[in-house]
């Protein structure tokens, strides 16, 4: 699992528009209530959920397809440009 400290939320919209535009995303609910919001990546043949905490902990949980890893770079280009 990927975790991504201090995000803000505006960084988190950042993120999760450029997600949309690259990928599939499905919104999913959680019963967590530290958690502010989570989604699935559709990707190919794999899926696999981001998570977004109040702590601002953004969380991806990785798989061994390049689908995931392809996913951790556009966050990290996002918090790059953004910090």
């Amino acid at each position: 699992m990927t975790s991504f400290h201090n995000v803000t939320v505006k960084d988190y919209g950042k993120i999760k528009r450029g997600l949309k535009k690259s990928f599939k995303t499905i919104p999913c609910l959680s019963d967590d209530r530290s958690v502010v919001e989570t989604f699935d990546i559709i990707s190919g043949d794999s899926k696999f959920p981001i998570t977004y905490f109040k702590t601002k902990t953004l969380q991806i949980r990785e798989e061994s397809s390049n689908n995931s890893k392809k996913v951790i770079e556009v966050i990290r280009n996002i918090l790059d440009v953004a910090s």
